[in-house]
């Protein structure tokens, strides 16, 4: 009886210590329904701002991508991030043209107290070849702690 009793706790801590499950799944890049705005237009064309996971998660890892329908091949993009109600410092976006036309940005969030919180994503498009021609606009989006 007591060896059962053993193996049963045994097993019992064993799957209680399993890895904690990933709720981030990569998929096909879109919008997220927390976006405050998908598609943006201005004198610098049309841009969809889309995101790789379902819904945000903090401290795991997810990439935003900026898509342009400008003929414009000499457009950069930069950004960076805050909260929107709650100060969290400034996180840099580093945007690569891995793909014509497209921008991605890898990023990590970090966690607050606040179960969900609303970040806000600044974005800056410029024209490489006149660098008074640029725009500036937000997106805000929401991450739920993990």
């Amino acid at each position: 009886m007591r060896k059962l009793s053993y193996s049963l706790l045994i097993l019992l801590l064993l799957c209680g210590c399993s890895p904690k499950k990933k709720e981030n799944a990569f998929v096909k890049p879109h919008c997220l329904n927390s976006q405050s705005q998908c598609h943006v237009n201005n004198a610098l064309g049309s841009f969809d701002i889309l995101f790789n996971v379902n819904a945000v998660v903090t401290e795991q890892e997810f990439t935003i991508s900026v898509k342009t329908n400008s003929k414009n091949e000499d457009i950069e993009v930069k950004g960076f991030l805050e909260g929107r109600d709650m100060f969290m410092g400034k996180i840099p976006l580093f945007f690569n043209n891995s793909q014509k036309q497209t921008f991605t940005s890898k990023v990590m969030l970090g966690s607050c107290t606040e179960e969900y919180m609303v970040w806000r994503m600044w974005l800056i498009i410029t024209d490489k070849n006149n660098t008074e021609n640029n725009t500036k606009f937000y997106i805000d989006f929401t991450s739920k702690r993990s």
